[in-house]
Formats: C-alpha cells, sequence, structure tokens
C-alpha cells in the first residue's frame, strides 16, 4: 500500500509543481493606460513615458476577487487596501505572475510605461499555480509618479494627493501558454484582452472614518448573532 501510494505521489508530484500558465504582458495603442489630467480634471490623458507602473495580478479562471478599490466617479479612486500584501491576503489564489517557471521563482516587478505614452511591455510571465495552459484571470493595477511599489504610491498619496494616481482595470480572462510541453506553446499576449484603464487621484479616509466604518461593521456582525 505504501509503495502504492509513493508511486501516485511521484506522478501527480511533477504535474503539481510545473503547473503554470505563460504570458506576454504588454498592451496596444487602443487599450491605454490613461490618467486624469490634474485633481479637478478628469478628462484621461495617456500616462507619459517614465511617469508611471503598472503590475499584473492573475488567478485560475473563476476566482473570486476583492476589488484593489472602487472609482468614486469625479472623487477618484477609493482604495480598499493600503499594501499589496494586504490586497492578495483578502484574495486566496490571486498572486503576482513569476518570472521564473521552475526552481525558486520570484514575483515579477511593476513594469514601467516606457514604450510610448500610456503604453508598457513587460516581460513573459509565468502564472502559478495554474492548470498547465489552461484560463487565467487578471487584472493590471497601476499608479503614477517615481514610486517602484504600489504601497509606495499609496503613501505618497496620502501625504499629498497630487504625488500619484491610483487604479485597477475591469477582470479579464485569458488563454495562456504550456511551457510543460516537450515543444512548449508560445505565450498569449495579454494585449488581445487588455481593455485599458485610468488612474485617479486616490480617495483616502481619515482615520475617524475608517474607525467609524470598523465600528458599524462589528456592531452589525453582533446584532445578526443576536438575530
Amino acid at each position: 500500500m505504501k509503495k502504492g501510494l509513493t508511486l501516485v505521489v511521484l506522478i501527480l508530484t511533477p504535474s503539481i509543481i510545473y503547473a503554470q500558465g505563460t504570458v506576454a504582458f504588454a498592451n496596444t495603442s487602443t487599450a491605454l493606460v490613461q490618467q486624469w489630467t490634474s485633481l479637478s480634471d478628469t478628462a484621461p490623458a495617456p500616462v507619459p513615458i517614465g511617469g508611471g507602473y503598472v503590475e499584473l495580478i492573475a488567478a485560475p479562471a473563476g476566482t473570486a476577487l476583492q476589488p484593489l478599490g472602487v472609482y468614486a466617479g469625479s472623487s477618484g479612486f477609493l482604495p480598499a487596501y493600503s499594501s499589496l500584501a494586504g490586497f492578495l491576503a483578502a484574495n486566496p489564489g490571486w498572486v503576482v505572475p513569476y518570472s521564473s517557471p521552475y526552481g525558486n521563482p520570484a514575483p515579477q516587478d511593476p513594469s514601467p510605461i516606457i514604450l510610448a505614452p500610456g503604453r508598457f511591455n513587460g516581460d513573459v510571465m509565468t502564472i502559478y499555480p495554474l492548470n498547465p495552459g489552461g484560463d487565467a484571470d487578471y487584472v493590471v493595477i497601476g499608479w503614477t509618479g517615481p514610486y517602484a511599489t504600489y504601497d509606495a504610491a499609496y503613501a505618497a498619496d496620502l501625504a499629498n494627493p497630487d504625488n500619484s494616481f491610483l487604479g485597477m482595470s475591469a477582470i479579464a480572462t485569458t488563454h495562456t501558454g504550456n511551457p510543460t510541453l516537450v515543444n512548449p506553446s508560445a505565450p498569449v499576449v495579454l494585449a488581445y484582452t487588455f481593455q485599458g484603464m485610468t488612474l485617479a487621484p486616490a480617495v483616502i479616509p481619515e482615520p475617524a472614518t475608517v474607525l467609524l466604518v470598523g465600528l458599524g461593521a462589528v456592531l452589525l456582525l453582533l446584532f445578526r448573532r443576536r438575530g
């Protein structure tokens, strides 16, 4: 029995380890990363070259997602999380894709706006774990300014809302390449499915407002338990 179980483990382990799909992180001139013109002007304009970053977050297709934030009309973007780690912790199954398919892969760094205003062209990225070559859901988060991480951009906006505009794209679904084949299939270019996004001034709630919201949630939970 033990020998049979060992054999099953040996057969299944490689397929689990190498379960993944590859994509090429890029957009086109018809699906730009844009930003508000100013704090008070909601007219969108492409993010200038070197003026911001984007980051890919992905999961197996159909995985539930609590968004990074919501757009509050003319007020801007209302973030739900002050850190990328907090966002990912609240969304099991969603990950920053890896830069390497095997060994000890590391999450990809954010990609700068670099090709032209509003354009990015990141590396080939490996979504892991994922059924080999399976379908994936993804969002692109972004921010303006020289900040190399979402956390830094959020902190900068907290100090001055003109320092960085934030945002998240709509959820999109993509096929992925299968790197586990003897002749791996090509990574799927996300430009086929990415529809663009607009970055806006972040509406950061005052600490007192956050405290009141938290107390309200606790009271609502208590009332439900008593009911």
